[in-house]
């Protein structure tokens, strides 16, 4: 595996809409509305560098040797608090093959070594392959959040996990 983060690219929208309305995914988060078109704007609202503190929304596309695999976005960047969310979707044709884990590990070292002191992820209560990446990462399960996002149609409970920057151990450390 070799994978990279890019910038994403209009040529990433149809897969990006796509793995993110596959009934696996969609059962887990919630969905923008809207044509393609939509979906393409906002992709491109997205930023990628860190540097940039005027966003609050930075996401990339995963590739492995020029293939869209996934994409990974921190999100609820607050640069008051140096905060962030980590989110993530995988290609349905990718999963299990451990992309998730390496674009949450690329995701998590951008997010602390552009200075954020905290991550934090929302995991639906029944999404185990989540819950389990999220605890091998590091993350600490910190409450439970009763009815917390609507999710086509019904409210979701979700778990709240949250890892701070001394605790992050990065890929090398973990093996």
């Amino acid at each position: 595996m070799t994978l990279r983060l890019v910038e994403p690219e209009p040529r990433h929208t149809e897969g990006w809409r796509r793995w993110r309305t596959d009934p696996d995914s969609r059962r887990f988060m919630a969905l923008p509305a809207g044509d393609l078109s939509a979906w393409a704007k906002k992709l491109a609202k997205a930023k990628t560098d860190l540097a940039d503190r005027t966003g609050g929304l930075y996401r990339w596309m995963a590739e492995d040797d020029g293939v869209p695999v996934g994409s990974v976005s921190l999100s609820s960047v607050d640069w008051n608090h140096l905060s962030g969310e980590v989110g993530y979707v995988i290609a349905p044709e990718m999963r299990g093959k451990g992309y998730g884990r390496a674009m949450a590990e690329a995701a998590l070292a951008l997010g602390f070594a552009g200075e954020l002191e905290r991550i934090t992820a929302y995991i639906c209560t029944d999404n185990p392959a989540s819950i389990g990446l999220a605890e091998r990462l590091g993350f600490q399960r910190e409450g439970l959040l009763r009815r917390h996002a609507v999710i086509e149609g019904a409210r979701r409970d979700h778990y709240l996990y949250g890892l701070l920057k001394e605790e992050w151990k990065t890929p090398l450390a973990t093996g």
